[in-house]
């Protein structure tokens, strides 16, 4: 382990640290969740987690807020690869299952209906909502072949014709169609994308499956099924609004997340400076999320800036490869 941390962590150690409701992770947890799941962060792979852990508690001085920072760990929501595969094969064995027997009528009774639900999985066009969300993946952990082309649908609305994309699913013989992503926070992507998927045709059943949500995209896919017949929505895994941090406090949280919203406007200045119209949500993330998540791929930009920004004046836990 890097050797000033190490001493740090010893020192913390062996104090009594009373007025902090929290508990620390000792040399050995962070050792283990290095090998295991951090030091996978793909924007960072070919440096240990331990070192870039090192550099983000001497962002700053005061003990007081490196305690802080490092307590945030015991909140961080980092999704691994053996987690995303557990992931994908939610999807299709739960989610998308589920709504392919309501759409075929299926009796699982009848003796047919396995060869039933393989046919209707085999007309179906699985699709990615954005280029983060990996389909060759979903399809391999799920033993599917899928079809040749598998447009993010993101990509699609910016240059497609929806005429061509429907004479494309006419041409193919697809019945229905289901659009996946890896993560959604404030929903502003699968707005978009979901939006476009409506255009294209009212008579193509779309399933939207986000693996993993944060209650404002859960909602903004939620209303999309509400008012368009044949879009369904079910999210694989709900981020509790509790787990978030905020602008403002909510009932029941933990201790730690109001000293870390006390902690954010006295390092904002070290961080990228904000859009003037967003500058009071930003440091809580991408329109205010307040997420605490990793994901072994790139670190969303819902969670908290102090995660994740990189600038000459902050060195992130977990950099993220962000879009121009």
């Amino acid at each position: 382990m890097n050797t000033r941390l190490s001493q740090l962590l010893q020192d913390w150690a062996l104090r009594d640290w009373g007025t902090r409701d929290e508990d620390f992770l000792d040399h050995a947890a962070i050792q283990y969740l290095g090998r295991i799941a951090f030091d996978d962060y793909e924007p960072a792979q070919f440096e240990r987690f331990d070192e870039r852990l090192d550099r983000w508690l001497h962002n700053l001085d005061n003990e007081d807020d490196q305690q802080t920072l490092f307590l945030l760990l015991n909140y961080l929501f980092f999704i691994g690869r053996p987690e995303f595969d557990s992931l994908y094969r939610a999807a299709y064995n739960g989610n998308f299952l589920r709504w392919l027997i309501d759409q075929l009528d299926v009796d699982l009774i009848d003796p047919q209906s396995l060869r039933a639900l393989e046919k209707g999985a085999a007309t179906t066009w699985f699709c990615p909502i954005s280029d983060s969300m990996r389909i060759n993946s979903f399809l391999k952990a799920n033993g599917l072949a899928g079809h040749s082309h598998r447009p993010d649908w993101r990509s699609l609305r910016k240059f497609a014709d929806p005429d061509k994309v429907l004479r494309y699913v006419e041409d193919n013989h697809i019945q229905r169609i289901t659009l996946l992503e890896d993560f959604v926070g404030s929903g502003t992507q699968i707005h978009s994308a979901i939006t476009f998927a409506a255009s294209i045709s009212n008579d193509i059943p779309f399933l939207v499956v986000p693996l993993v949500v944060c209650p404002d995209g859960d909602k903004v896919g939620l209303d999309f099924a509400q008012r368009h017949a044949n879009i369904s929505y079910e999210a694989v895994l709900k981020i509790s609004p509790d787990a978030l941090i905020k602008p403002d406090a909510s009932a029941n949280e933990p201790q730690l997340f109001q000293a870390v919203r006390d902690l954010i406007p006295r390092v904002q200045e070290k961080l990228r400076n904000p859009a003037p119209d967003r500058e009071s949500q930003r440091y809580h993330g991408y329109k205010g999320t307040g997420a605490v998540v990793a994901l072994y791929s790139n670190c969303p930009n819902n969670s908290l800036p102090i995660i994740h920004d990189e600038t000459a004046h902050w060195q992130p836990l977990f950099p993220r490869i962000g879009r121009p």
